[in-house]
């Protein structure tokens, strides 16, 4: 039986912390506000989402739509591509053969979908699930449970950051932590993942062994 594996995108599938870190820095000096943020105050996202990075880099409240318009046509823009991780495409072209495949993510499902289907993977994916639709995370998990109806104990969400384990455990789904993207291990481990990887080979890995993932199922 196939199981249903919901991966985020930013951190999870593309590298995208720095990319959006240098263009958060364009935004500030086009708008001649300070800016001093690092990749270590990625940390303080939660949730993990642009608004709250808004926040965090100091951006005042009135304009945070003009920032998210402002990310959502650079991240679109082929100029400034974001890489996948190693390893991220073979694993999507082999899981979607084995699992149900669906993206819940912070970002604008067409920034997605666009982005997957200039490596070739865009109809690996089954469903995006996204910003452009109401609702957080997991209520987009709650979402793809009822519309694919698999159960809670055959659903893996992978994320990147302590919001997408909160979201995970919210719909009582099965909560996956990689240390590769936006949040530190450390912060990841506050949450008690079911588990926790440090590269996307081992999520592969795990993701192909029904063992495993029977083991992991929680009750």
């Amino acid at each position: 039986m196939k199981g249903l594996v919901l991966l985020d995108y930013d951190g999870v599938i593309v590298d995208s912390a720095q990319p959006v870190l240098e263009q958060t820095a364009v935004f500030c000096k086009d708008q001649g506000l300070p800016f001093s943020l690092t990749m270590a105050d990625f940390d303080q996202l939660d949730p993990a989402t642009f608004t709250m990075l808004a926040k965090v880099a100091g951006i005042p409240d009135p304009d945070h739509r003009a920032y998210g318009r402002f990310l959502f046509d650079t991240l679109q823009n082929g100029a400034t591509q974001i890489a996948l991780f190693d390893g991220i495409s073979e694993m999507i072209r082999d899981l979607s053969e084995r699992h149900i495949l669906c993206v819940v993510t912070a970002n604008h499902a067409d920034v997605v979908r666009a982005r997957l289907a200039q490596e070739g993977l865009e109809d690996c994916i089954s469903t995006y699930y996204g910003s452009d639709r109401p609702g957080g995370k997991a209520e987009h998990i709650r979402e793809a449970l009822n519309h694919y109806a698999i159960d809670v104990q055959q659903t893996w969400m992978v994320g990147d950051s302590v919001s997408d384990m909160d979201a995970a455990r919210t719909a009582g789904v099965n909560a996956l932590a990689v240390g590769w993207g936006w949040q530190s291990a450390g912060v990841l481990k506050t949450r008690a993942p079911d588990r926790l990887f440090h590269a996307p080979q081992e999520l592969h890995a795990f993701l192909s062994n029904p063992l495993a993932l029977s083991k992991t199922s929680h009750s």
